[in-house]
């Protein structure tokens, strides 16, 4: 007789992040996330600053990841900034579109055009900017993920 070993679900991770979800974007105003994450890399971070220049760090853990000037959890480019690639562009209109809907991180129609403009950028092949050290499979991977848990959330809490 042999055994199957069940394979990990991949629905596992989204459905771990939703309680932080439900967390993070339920009212409670950005400054009172601030748990004070710390590191020994004084460069890791949690608060919410823009950035000006096009990064690529933590490609694949998705508090801490940052692509571009607009992927990341509580990161984004400063106003008027430039995205740094198709990639980051996406994650641009999505910051524009949560903000346009007074900070709704859990809007299915924001999450679900992010999902949208991330596989068309991926499935067009799209290029990452010069310098990044993400692949694109990486970021997609994670931000899909992050945003999967944030259409659960959202369709948990109705949110339109």
């Amino acid at each position: 007789m042999s055994m199957v070993c069940p394979q990990p679900s991949k629905l596992a991770p989204v459905i771990t992040l939703i309680p932080l979800f439900v967390l993070f974007f339920s009212g409670v105003p950005v400054h009172a996330l601030n748990v004070g994450v710390q590191a020994s890399n004084a460069a890791v971070s949690v608060t919410k600053d823009c950035s000006r220049k096009c990064e690529s760090e933590f490609c694949s853990v998705p508090p801490f990841l940052r692509y571009g000037k607009y992927c990341g959890i509580l990161y984004s480019g400063c106003p008027g900034e430039k995205p740094c690639d198709g990639l980051d562009a996406c994650c641009m209109k999505h910051d524009a579109c949560v903000q346009a809907k007074n900070n709704d991180y859990l809007s299915q129609e924001c999450s679900q055009n992010l999902l949208n403009c991330m596989a068309n950028f991926k499935n067009s092949g799209g290029k990452m900017f010069k310098g990044s050290s993400c692949p694109v499979e990486d970021v997609v991977n994670v931000l899909s993920v992050v945003m999967e848990a944030a259409l659960l959330a959202g369709r948990y809490l109705h949110k339109p």
